[in-house]
């Protein structure tokens, strides 16, 4: 086993990563996300009877069912699209449509103590510790599956959702129980940003991906549904840009007016030419955070294959120690990068590039490296 991979380290980052404050803690991001909607709620509930309607089930829920109500995927972006069109005259959605959908998720969490998405679209779940669903029934035409399915068609030119076979659905579930089982404290944390998992096909090739604009939702490729451990791998690789989106939400991690399009743009040295991306700051931030997360899964995932019996060692990739080396590296790299724009961030992002550094030190602290090869993990 590499010596390197130390268990009392991988602890450490695994709950400074799952419970740290402001960048790590669910209940607390979670908790700043309602606190951030329920004013907005209220301002649209001046002219909208559904707006109203769900500040009055909100008001009787405990916080629970709160929790489930205001961070269920469908309801943000619905009340979003509220604020963008009673407050700023954007056509963002139809009135009709957004005082229904706010009365349908009103009535879900009175009737059923349930959300709003989880309800009104064919669902099932992650399965073990986890509370997100999974896409299960393409046909499903309620108001609430029509406007999710066209809202992530409308971001992703291309692409169909599709329902997903027994397998895939297995893999689904098993591969949130492997990240469940490597990291019990972190996997809980991320996935419990993840709303909905989406199954969707493009004639383009891609494993996975999350999509600015729609809080809370994966989409899998049936690329990575293959086998439990690289459907886990992908479930906590997008939930944890799911968690960056949250805290970037909640936090402000950059300058005001900043504009993606508008940013510096960075090409990865472990990008080579045909493959060359160039990468606006916002998603250094992102990977430099999953990259991390990812570190810790590959380590721990080492370490198991080297103590566990023959069965369990074979479920585990024979890669690990390398692409757990590599996670760290990349991750250095970005967050040094990062130090580079410091007029770009706020406060708050230049804390969380130094929260991350500081976790990577900790778990190798050996020098940041700059000398990179190999291609995207």
């Amino acid at each position: 086993m590499d010596s390197l991979i130390d268990d009392e380290k991988l602890l450490i980052a695994e709950k400074a990563l799952a419970e740290g404050v402001p960048f790590g803690s669910y209940e607390h991001i979670s908790t700043q996300l309602i606190n951030q909607y329920l004013p907005l709620l209220s301002t649209i509930a001046e002219t909208t009877p559904g707006a109203r309607a769900l500040i009055d089930s909100i008001a009787a829920a405990d916080d629970k069912l709160k929790g489930l109500i205001l961070t269920d995927a469908l309801v943000r972006r619905t009340i979003e699209d509220g604020v963008c069109l009673l407050m700023l005259g954007r056509d963002a959605i139809g009135y009709q449509e957004f005082n229904e959908l706010l009365s349908s998720a009103a009535e879900c969490a009175r009737s059923d103590r349930t959300s709003l998405l989880g309800k009104a679209a064919g669902c099932g779940r992650i399965g073990g510790a986890y509370r997100g669903y999974v896409w299960t029934d393409t046909a499903v035409d309620s108001v609430g599956a029509r406007r999710f399915k066209t809202q992530c068609l409308e971001r992703l030119p291309g692409f169909r959702i599709e329902q997903p076979k027994e397998e895939e659905l297995r893999n689904i579930s098993e591969g949130a129980k492997i990240v469940n089982r490597l990291l019990p404290e972190l996997g809980r944390s991320a996935l419990s940003h993840t709303f909905m998992v989406v199954l969707a096909t493009t004639a383009a090739q891609f494993g996975s991906l999350t999509v600015p604009g729609l809080p809370g939702t994966i989409f899998l490729s049936p690329r990575v549904l293959t086998t439990p451990v690289r459907a886990g791998e992908a479930i906590l690789h997008e939930s944890m840009h799911l968690k960056f989106m949250d805290v970037d939400y909640t936090e402000h991690l950059f300058s005001s007016g900043f504009r993606p399009q508008l940013s510096p743009k960075i090409t990865p040295p472990w990008h080579n030419a045909r493959d060359k991306q160039e990468w606006p700051l916002d998603r250094l931030l992102t990977a430099m955070h999953v990259y991390t997360a990812l570190a810790v899964f590959y380590g721990r995932m080492e370490r198991a294959a080297n103590t566990s019996d023959g069965a369990d060692r074979a479920e585990y990739p024979a890669d690990t120690a390398m692409k757990y080396q590599r996670a760290i590296d990349r991750a250095y790299f970005l967050a040094n990068k990062s130090r580079e724009y410091s007029e770009v961030f706020s406060g708050a992002g230049m804390a969380f590039i130094e929260w991350i550094a500081q976790i990577l030190k900790e778990l190798d602290s050996r020098s940041f490296r700059v000398e990179l090869t190999g291609k995207s993990v």
